[in-house]
């Protein structure tokens, strides 16, 4: 971003969240940090779909709500991660059960009829138009797919996976076929995916004005997760008002907030940093496999260097030349807090990324935010944004934008720091969807195996 471009978007994003100031950009070193840069683009995508598309998602809403009252069934292909189910692992705190997970991936739990419903932008092979089965379609775009721009640069068979034609409502997100944000100087592949992030706001968007609509009516969803049953006191929403616009609003603020802790971010990229140049390896862990630990494995626009994990991963071998970045959505998970003793046990380094709060209070006993080297997240609560009348808990987490957010800032922030002390690019990859993109991704992985990054 050229200078007058930064201060230009320093000034917007001012305007929309308070809790961004000016030090992104210093006049005295003319320096804007690239993962600053990278959130403001994030902003300005979300931004541009709270002005576009809040109608279609209200539609999407609607409709929504009809199907569950009709007992209809609704399924979600729908990106929140690298995956379509990134942001909705079991017993996920805010989630609902107004949706089955998958549809031509990962077959659902229950066979699609006449009447259901289905929102999908996340496809591997050419669909068949669900509109001829009675299927309602909200669909929306990805990078590997044709409904996106510079499909010129696709393949020929990922030219050919389209949803658009099929759908009867369309959700823009305003995205190139590259998929990511940031060009590092010398890489023919951009840093920084943002499918993810803005997939987790429009799904969640779209589930906070269909429970309110629902609940308008007197049908109360379940809700997952073990947040205390709301009692008296607790703010309730209008259900006349909608909320997505609200929901977009309250989560470009926290995302501005994530700059507050530009300098753990600075912290944990030098000491991950440190590790790397020294012949040790970047680990990135999430109890469940589609969450963090998806969201960062070989995804298009992320580093080449990283390695995942879960917590059911039989094959990890990390040693004390390592560092291990955990991404988490409470701050007491039992299985996350194992976990960690097994990675300190082995000698790492351990940062942090995620929720430090139930409810806003931190909670007594360990806790994985207070016992790691590092952590990032105190913006970030376990539980939803609203609470609906008649609704037990309450619904619609940003925890999953915030992680994803934090986490490929901080992604970038090492690789500036690479950059800093090496004068090297590191690998970003590509991905095969794109023309050349599968021996790209084969070029940069080898280079690791050579350089380390």
């Amino acid at each position: 971003m050229i200078r007058r471009d930064a201060i230009k978007t320093l000034s917007f994003i001012s305007a929309c969240i308070p809790g961004l100031s000016k030090i992104a950009f210093s006049a005295e070193t003319d320096s804007w940090p690239i993962c600053l840069e990278y959130l403001t683009q994030v902003v300005e995508l979300l931004d541009k779909i709270r002005q576009n598309e809040l109608d279609n998602l209200l539609e999407a809403s609607h409709n929504i709500a009809r199907t569950y009252k009709n007992s209809g069934n609704c399924f979600c292909q729908w990106e929140t991660g690298h995956s379509f189910d990134g942001d909705m692992f079991p017993n996920r705190h805010g989630d609902t059960d107004i949706f089955t997970m998958g549809y031509t991936m990962n077959a659902p739990s229950v066979e699609p009829k006449e009447n259901d419903l289905l929102i999908i932008n996340v496809l591997r092979k050419p669909l068949e138009d669900p509109r001829k089965k009675g299927i309602f379609v909200i669909g929306g775009p990805t990078p590997w797919c044709g409904d996106t721009t510079q499909i010129e640069l696709l393949t020929e068979r990922n030219r050919n996976l389209t949803i658009k034609k099929y759908s009867d409502i369309w959700i823009e997100f305003y995205i190139t076929t590259y998929g990511a944000l940031i060009w590092l100087p010398g890489e023919t592949a951009p840093l920084g995916p943002v499918s993810g992030a803005l997939g987790i706001v429009t799904y969640w968007a779209m589930i906070a004005d269909a429970v309110r609509l629902l609940a308008r009516e007197g049908i109360y969803v379940n809700v997952k997760g073990d947040e205390p049953k709301l009692g008296g006191t607790v703010s309730y929403v209008s259900l006349t008002k909608p909320l997505a616009e609200d929901y977009f609003e309250k989560s470009i603020r926290q995302i501005g907030q994530i700059e507050a802790e530009f300098g753990t971010v600075k912290q944990i990229a030098g000491v991950a940093v440190d590790r790397i140049l020294s012949g040790g390896k970047l680990y990135v862990y999430s109890r469940y496999r589609e969450a963090l630990s998806a969201e960062a494995n070989a995804k298009r626009g992320g580093l080449a260097l990283i390695n995942t994990t879960y917590a059911e991963d039989k094959n990890f071998k990390g040693n004390d030349k390592d560092f291990m970045i955990m991404g988490i959505y409470q701050p007491d998970d039992e299985v996350d807090l194992q976990m960690l003793q097994k990675y300190r046990k082995s000698g790492m380094k351990i940062a942090s990324i995620g929720p430090a709060t139930r409810g806003g209070k931190t909670p007594g006993g360990k806790t994985v935010s207070g016992e790691t080297d590092f952590h990032l997240g105190l913006m970030c609560d376990t539980y939803g944004l609203f609470a609906v009348p008649g609704v037990n808990k309450k619904i619609c987490p940003t925890s999953g934008l915030l992680v994803n957010s934090m986490f490929w800032a901080t992604i970038i922030q090492i690789a500036e720091e690479i950059m800093i002390r090496t004068g090297d690019t590191p690998g970003v990859l590509s991905t095969g969807a794109l023309k050349g993109g599968g021996d790209q991704r084969r070029r940069r992985t080898e280079m690791v195996r050579i350089r380390g990054y």
